[in-house]
């Protein structure tokens, strides 16, 4: 019978060399990676910069709460017109599409579940999330489940 066995140099958890220390993993927005996920389906800039820093120390978990919630790019513009993430996770206000008045609070809800489940799975304490964003913003739903996790949100303008 044939035995399997690892080579020293191969790649371990996340990619990282098995002889070198784990980087920790961090969820990322997607749109700061360059994927082209933002409401209006194009393509951002890309956080060279940032990107360059954080890849240095974590491994980027990059997600996309709208997408994962169900939504399609291009999407909806709704924003949180004055309310905050903890309003739409508590039930005291919705998330209503200004282009055609439908109510799509449960698409950012569930994006917003999916992503913390991502996170708990992968063991992230720390998210940087795109400002702006009704759901990635760090007052958003998205960042607010996160928040009442016990992971540490950063908002990226």
């Amino acid at each position: 019978m044939a035995v399997c066995q690892s080579a020293p140099n191969q790649l371990g958890f996340f990619g990282t060399s098995r002889n070198d220390a784990l980087r920790i993993p961090i969820i990322i927005s997607a749109c700061l990676l360059g994927i082209p996920c933002r409401w209006h389906g194009r393509r951002p800039t890309k956080r060279d910069a940032l990107i360059e820093r954080l890849m240095k120390k974590y491994v980027l978990i990059p997600v996309c709460p709208e997408q994962l919630g169900g939504m399609p790019t291009p999407r909806t513009s709704e924003t949180l017109c004055g309310c905050t993430g903890a309003d739409i996770l508590d039930g005291k206000a919705k998330l209503i599409a200004p282009e055609n008045g439908k109510d799509v609070t449960k698409y950012h809800v569930q994006g917003s579940e999916y992503t913390l489940e991502i996170a708990k799975i992968v063991g992230a304490e720390r998210a940087y999330l795109k400002g702006g964003s009704p759901s990635c913003d760090k007052d958003g739903v998205t960042g607010k489940i996160l928040r009442r996790a016990g992971i540490q949100v950063i908002r990226v303008p």
